[in-house]
């Protein structure tokens, strides 16, 4: 059958039409990918609910189904995507609440747990179900990353403004000392199991950069990535979903992209107007095959150093206002 072009496949009658013709398994990522490429502006949805910053949120595995977001007004929200954009339903509040703000947020495989930290020094454990806490990690300063290992929903890793890396595991009683797998003087902003080889770690550190680590092999990383430039600051770093690229942010630098065993970059994106250099910011990959790479997720931060992105979890005015709501972007009206 001819390809359809232009909107034939961007848009939704296009699509439904073409699937009851040919009933390809795979038309709805064609669908969405080709829309996100055509489009040429985003619709948004404003979703109400914290009374502070939003700091963190964390899409549900297979699918998305389920959003969890936790800021500076220390709860943790519950969203049911569906519901919450068409506004059938509030986000429901976890039990468990933090004694400062919240800087990052994980779901274990199944969707059935999340684990949170923030600047109280403290990994919280969540059952989604119950709402209830169960079960408190304690470090020695500030988390500011975590991730759960892929093959094993017990064992997760953290990094925190202590200079660690810490790898834990939920059925060892809390007296138990963490596995520490990196130490540095500086603060670890950033921590990734890779998704395929769950031995390896990918972290973000405030001056020594991009590293690459085995969990067999601690104190000393496999790879730092940069090349001559390996002492960088990076805040945030995320491995592509089959674990052979690795997307990474830094300070005063473009956005960098790595191939796994490659310490050199392969591509660098960079922006007339573009200016990293007071904002923590994160990034990742988006669509169905990675093919899009992502500041913030869908959510970006607007602040003085970098004004040509959207907005994510505050904007500022020149007041310095805050708001206190986070906006779901797409390609298709929600």
């Amino acid at each position: 059958m001819k390809e359809l072009k232009g909107c034939g496949m961007r848009s939704s009658v296009g699509f439904l039409s073409r699937r009851e013709l040919t009933g390809q398994p795979l038309m709805k990522e064609e669908f969405q990918r080709r829309r996100m490429a055509g489009c040429t502006s985003l619709f948004k949805k404003d979703m109400l609910g914290h009374f502070g910053c939003v700091n963190a949120i964390e899409f549900s595995n297979s699918g998305g189904e389920w959003l969890v977001s936790g800021g500076d007004d220390r709860r943790v929200l519950l969203w049911h995507m569906e519901r919450a954009i068409h506004a059938r339903c509030k986000p429901v509040k976890l039990k468990g609440e933090h004694l400062s703000n919240i800087f990052c947020l994980a779901f274990d495989s199944t969707n059935t747990k999340v684990f949170s930290g923030g600047n109280d020094e403290q990994v919280i454990l969540h059952d989604v179900e119950r709402r209830e806490t169960l079960n408190v990690f304690l470090h020695i300063d500030a988390v500011y990353s975590l991730s759960v290992s892929p093959v094993n929903d017990n064992v997760f890793a953290s990094s925190s403004d202590d200079g660690r890396v810490l790898i834990w595991d939920t059925r060892e009683p809390p007296s138990t000392e963490p596995f520490c797998l990196a130490s540095y003087p500086s603060a670890f902003h950033s921590v990734m199991f890779n998704p395929v080889e769950p031995r390896l770690i990918a972290t973000a550190n405030s001056k020594e950069g991009v590293g690459l680590w085995d969990i067999r092999k601690p104190r000393s990383s496999l790879l730092r990535y940069g090349g001559s430039m390996s002492l960088q600051s990076a805040m945030s770093v995320r491995f592509n979903s089959t674990g052979t690229q690795l997307l990474a942010l830094r300070r005063r630098l473009p956005p960098v992209l790595y191939e796994l065993h490659s310490r050199l970059p392969s591509f660098q994106f960079d922006n007339q107007g573009y200016f990293n250099s007071c904002t923590m910011k994160s990034c990742c990959f988006a669509g169905d095959k990675d093919e899009i790479h992502l500041k913030f997720l869908f959510l970006t931060l607007r602040d003085e150093d970098d004004v040509t992105t959207p907005s994510m979890n505050k904007e500022r005015d020149q007041t310095q206002a805050l708001t206190t709501m986070f906006r779901i972007w797409a390609a298709v009206p929600i």
